[in-house]
């Protein structure tokens, strides 16, 4: 079946939902989300979303805070540009119905109004939040807007497969110069069946690839899927080795992971080590507050010194009532584990958490594909450099989203090609389905061993070598059974799990969120740039 919209967004986070509903001014749109609507990294973030929302705070400090924290990668005009349009679309984002917490208790969602937080590599309280699930409450306002907007319809349980692009199309009447976009072939999770959704612009708003690595704190949907569809496609990626790990994840003997918010540091907790000392204070003059690459590293340094799995949190000299006010969500999810963090530790490890890199895109959403804009984690604008600033995720989300949906490109006619149907493979062959199961989890172990917050050069070989024969054993199987969601997740878990050790074999250095153990100092003569696929 085909599909016909001005718009297509594959993706239901902030990115996707902000774009639908400033595109919808315009014209039809079509949500595509690979399960339900809340099924995104949107919905687990915790902490905030950071603008320069206090009068004893600048854009220029915000500014300088970014660029440090991505280890002067970052692209200065890029950083200022989303940074100073940060305050009028969070603005935007309280019309449409966020909650955020205020600092005092009547309706007044005045920028002025809002409380904020302290995170790591912050100069300044600058986190606006919704207690400890503010990436929940936005997405709850948006979704609510969307539901109700009559130009946005809304497909769950469906995965794009492929951008359609000259790759599909016949060129009966000559050559298509350059790439262009005209939407997405997409499954049906459920009938199995492959459609056309075809538009005059697409939006990637995919988020990361954190499943790439088993010990995350992603939804299982996380799998790079519109970073491997776009790189399929033509597309460049960039910076692709810088993998933000989140320092404070919890740690339980089965893996069940889930993030302690970097604002439980803001507010006064302190990593301790089994003995019960102090550790952070040897690492960085912020301590505990420093940036997350740098916290992360003396965590993995400590733990792997001593034989150990995990560290600790200790919030319990932080008021009891500001705990519970602050953390409700992180507050039900540990007791649940039996633990009352206000009276003791919470066991922590670092977890595969952001990909710093992604699609080349402008602040404006464009790509290096015509009509293909994209979004959130799964572009690169240049923002984050080797390392993301806590709570810049949501704010560049939101601003690139705003940006794209009001392009003057969004306006363009699109003369379309005559776009094939999906071609069938025949009966999915459940006896080789081990190839699947088997390489999925596979691609998680390797990359955790030897692709993780320390690497070397040698392991990194390994690891390419392994990827590279996993990757042709699941692309077998892709060629030649009907597709299945797993099979397009796991094809494209393995497409970025081999753009990421290609990119950290490329840089011979230490810098941000790449860390390699035979060049442990930053080389700004040799590396002061991007790393481009």
């Amino acid at each position: 079946m085909t599909y016909e919209y001005d718009y297509l967004v594959l993706g239901s986070g902030i990115a996707g939902l902000v774009f639908a509903l400033q595109a919808a001014n315009k014209g039809k749109v079509a949500v595509v989300t690979k399960r339900g609507l809340n099924d995104c990294n949107t919905e687990y973030a915790q902490g905030g979303i950071a603008a320069v929302l206090d009068a004893g705070d600048s854009f220029a400090e915000h500014i300088e805070d970014t660029f440090t924290a991505g280890a002067e990668l970052g692209k200065k005009q890029v950083i200022r540009q989303i940074i100073e349009q940060g305050p009028k679309l969070i603005q935007y984002l309280v019309n449409l119905g966020t909650d955020f917490t205020r600092r005092d208790d009547s309706y007044d969602q005045r920028l002025e109004n809002l409380s904020l937080t302290m995170e790591g590599g912050h100069s300044h309280r600058r986190v606006a939040y919704a207690a400890d699930s503010t990436g929940h409450q936005i997405l709850e306002a948006l979704i609510q807007q969307c539901k109700s907007n009559p130009n946005i319809d809304i497909y769950e349980n469906r995965i794009a497969i492929d951008l359609i692009t000259q790759h599909h199309v016949t060129n009966d009447d000559g050559f298509i110069p350059g790439v262009s976009c005209w939407g997405a072939y997409v499954l049906d999770s459920t009938s199995h069946h492959v459609d056309i959704f075809k538009a005059r612009k697409t939006m990637l708003a995919t988020g990361g690839a954190a499943q790439i690595y088993s010990h995350n704190t992603n939804p299982e949907v996380a799998t790079g899927d519109g970073m491997a569809m776009a790189k399929l496609a033509g597309a460049r990626l960039a910076n692709m080795e810088f993998v933000q790990f989140h320092p404070t994840a919890f740690w339980s003997p089965e893996g069940d992971t889930f993030l302690i918010s970097e604002a439980v540091r803001g507010e006064g907790a302190q990593l301790r080590l089994s003995d019960g000392s102090s550790f952070m204070e040897n690492y960085h003059p912020k301590g505990n507050l420093a940036p997350r690459d740098i916290v992360s590293r003396a965590i993995d340094s400590e733990l792997k010194r001593r034989g150990e799995k995990y560290c600790w949190l200790d919030a319990t000299k932080v008021p009891r009532d500001q705990l519970k006010r602050h953390f409700p969500y992180i507050d039900s999810r540990l007791q649940e584990r039996g633990i009352d963090f206000t009276v003791e530790p919470i066991p922590v490890a670092p977890a595969a958490h952001y990909f710093c890199g992604g699609v080349i895109s402008t602040i404006d959403g464009r790509t290096d594909i015509r009509n293909l804009f994209c979004a959130g984690e799964v572009s690169c604008t240049g923002l984050h450099g080797a390392n993301r600033l806590a709570s810049n995720s949501l704010l560049e989300a939101l601003v690139v989203a705003y940006n794209a949906a009001n392009h003057p490109s969004m306006d363009e006619s699109v003369d379309f090609p005559k776009i094939p149907s999906w071609h069938l493979m025949g009966d999915f062959n459940e006896n080789e389905w081990v190839i699947i199961s088997h390489n999925r989890e596979i691609i998680g172990t390797i990359m955790q061993g030897y692709v993780g917050i320390r690497r070397s050069r040698r392991l990194l070989k390994y690891a390419l070598s392994r990827m590279e024969n996993i990757y042709n054993e699941i692309n077998n199987f892709y060629q030649h059974n009907a597709v299945r969601r797993e099979v397009v997740e796991t094809r494209n878990m393995a497409v970025i799990a081999i753009a990421v050790i290609r990119s950290a074999l490329s840089r011979k250095e230490s810098r941000g969120a790449h860390y390699l153990i035979d060049n442990p100092s930053k080389d700004d003569l040799h590396y002061l740039h991007d790393t481009i696929l």
